[in-house]
């Protein structure tokens, strides 16, 4: 999930001048937090971070991709009980902002810019989780594939010579968790998508061909 650019960067400017804030570079698949830590949110200034369930039996599920902007760990302004049994790895190189959260909220109150930002930004997260629930429920495979490609491009995804590039490093095995499907599955509607010429990849990226398609296919409204 991507936070529109102009919305994103000021957000993360503003939280990387806050006084508790420490910046962290991050290889692909390194794990940030074993479980959310109570007073302390994260933001994500560059690349991507996936989140992690782990059911009671122990096993680990793709529950949300977050592109730059977007809000992870404790949630401000949320009540305890939304603490999770999550975890949290950098899917792709990145940087993430770690920040107390009760220093958001006193921004919040006392800044109205900085409150509206963030506002703005969890109400784009909230709107991508509502989304994920539908997929859930109702529907069919092919557009939970698109809405989940178009989510993670649709704002500041880079470009390259043909078309806009996903830039991160997400296994088959963790898209099919994202979009809660069969490996099998995922790959069939992608082998179809691309020869359909909506979208092109390779071992190294994803590339994004046309964006109009991809989003008359999704559950999109932006």
């Amino acid at each position: 999930m991507q936070i529109h650019s102009e919305l994103s960067t000021p957000f993360v400017t503003a939280c990387g001048k806050l006084q508790s804030t420490i910046t962290r570079n991050v290889k692909p698949k390194t794990q940030i937090y074993l479980n959310r830590t109570a007073g302390t949110t994260w933001i994500i200034k560059r690349g991507y971070v996936r989140l992690v369930y782990v059911d009671p039996s122990g096993r680990s599920l793709t529950r949300m991709l977050l592109g730059r902007g977007a809000l992870f760990g404790d949630f401000p302004f949320s009540p305890g009980f939304f603490l999770q049994n999550e975890q949290a790895f950098a899917s792709g190189l990145s940087c993430v902002i770690q920040v107390a959260r009760q220093e958001l909220e006193k921004e919040a109150a006392t800044s109205p810019s900085f409150e509206s930002l963030m506002l703005q930004t969890l109400s784009a997260q909230l709107q991508a989780y509502d989304r994920r629930m539908q997929w859930l429920l109702i529907s069919p495979l092919r557009t939970r594939i698109a809405t989940a490609l178009y989510d993670l491009v649709c704002f500041s995804g880079g470009r390259c010579g043909h078309g806009h590039r996903v830039d991160l490093r997400l296994t088959h095995e963790e898209f099919s968790e994202l979009v809660v499907a069969t490996r099998p599955a995922v790959s069939e509607v992608l082998a179809d998508l691309k020869q359909e010429g909506i979208i092109d990849y390779k071992r190294s990226h994803l590339c994004l061909l046309n964006l109009d398609r991809l989003k008359s296919l999704g559950d999109v409204a932006h």
